[in-house]
């Protein structure tokens, strides 16, 4: 059954103007007029797409695999407000969203959550694959149902689209706005959750490469934390002992819980913080002047846009795919947006 994007070829002219004359939504001339409901008419277009679906046979279920929107701060919740956004704009068209979470601490919680996916029958999935080696499974399990990356990439996988920020710029920018701290810094610390997370690992390599090379003579500290606690012994055991300033470049959400270890260990004071994500704790600690900068990576748009691009590869025929990488947002105490619409 033929498309708009197909009659569009045929007549020569764009596919927003096939659109105006199908569905009466501008003025057009007679002649591209006449072209256009003559080809959709020979070709048997159906000009409402529910319907075209319901005549195909079709029905489109897509997946959504996150760790729990209740996580991490509200950067999960973020991005399950940006899919949930889109699904308000689909869902008279036949097209379905279900949300599966997992425990990112635990591969067979990714594994189950993913196999809960399956089971319902979804048509494409969009998945967060910060479980490594729980991806990478699940993909092999499931060769024949297309996948999404959104927040971050696995660089040996093929997903139709990736929707994450690219590591390296985001690690490269990091380093660029911890010179521009107030402070002469010799020493930073740059905290990741996990070892071996591919995202994590790449920002900080990048940084590290960039801060050293931007800070002559300047020392990088790589350390692994992940609960509250774990983050205040690990800052505690590195800090410098001569009370000079000192950066603390977080790879995640983090930066606010960061904050709070470093005015129990009260160094606040003579720090440089920058992480990532305008969640709300992140938020105040820009607008009180505890985080220096964050970066970040637009996750409503994220989950938005990854719905809306496996939605037109199924529904539209369209046949774009690849790389979207999110942009590398900063934001300082000066330019927060008010409203989460532009985060």
């Amino acid at each position: 059954m033929i498309t708009i994007k197909e009659i569009a070829e045929r007549a020569g002219v764009s596919a927003g103007t096939v659109d105006r004359v199908l569905h009466n939504r501008g003025r057009v001339s007679k002649e591209n007029e006449a072209i256009i409901k003559k080809i959709a008419e020979e070709n048997g277009y159906v000009p409402n797409l529910l319907a075209r679906r319901l005549q195909q046979g079709r029905r489109l279920l897509l997946g959504v695999l996150i760790p729990d929107p209740e996580t991490e701060y509200g950067y999960w919740k973020q991005i399950a407000d940006g899919v949930e956004e889109a699904r308000r704009e689909i869902e008279a068209l036949d097209a379905f969203i279900v949300f599966s979470f997992f425990d990112r601490h635990d591969k067979k919680s990714f594994i189950k959550a993913g196999e809960v996916l399956m089971e319902q029958g979804i048509s494409a999935y969009i998945a967060a694959p910060i479980v490594a080696d729980g991806m990478r499974e699940l993909s092999m399990r499931y060769p024949d149902i297309p996948y999404v990356f959104i927040d971050s990439s696995l660089p040996d996988l093929n997903p139709l689209w990736d929707f994450a920020q690219n590591p390296i710029i985001a690690g490269h920018t990091g380093a660029r706005l911890m010179c521009m701290s107030p402070f002469k810094l010799d020493l930073v610390i740059t905290l990741q959750m996990h070892k071996g997370a591919f995202n994590g690992e790449m920002r900080a390599a990048a940084f590290n490469e960039a801060f050293t090379r931007l800070s002559p003579g300047s020392r990088v500290i790589n350390i692994y934390a992940d609960s509250q606690e774990e983050i205040y012994s690990a800052l505690a055991g590195n800090l410098p002992e001569d009370g000079s300033p000192f950066g603390v470049f977080i790879v995640s959400d983090q930066a606010a819980i960061v904050c709070s270890s470093l005015e129990r260990l009260d160094c606040l004071n003579r720090s440089a913080v920058v992480g990532f994500d305008l969640s709300a704790v992140n938020r105040e600690g820009l607008l009180s002047g505890k985080i220096f900068a964050i970066i970040g990576q637009r996750p409503r748009a994220q989950g938005h846009d990854a719905v809306m691009a496996i939605y037109n590869h199924f529904m539209l025929s369209s046949e774009q795919k690849g790389n979207f990488s999110a942009p590398v947002d900063i934001y300082i105490k000066e330019n927060i947006p008010e409203s989460e619409h532009w985060l």
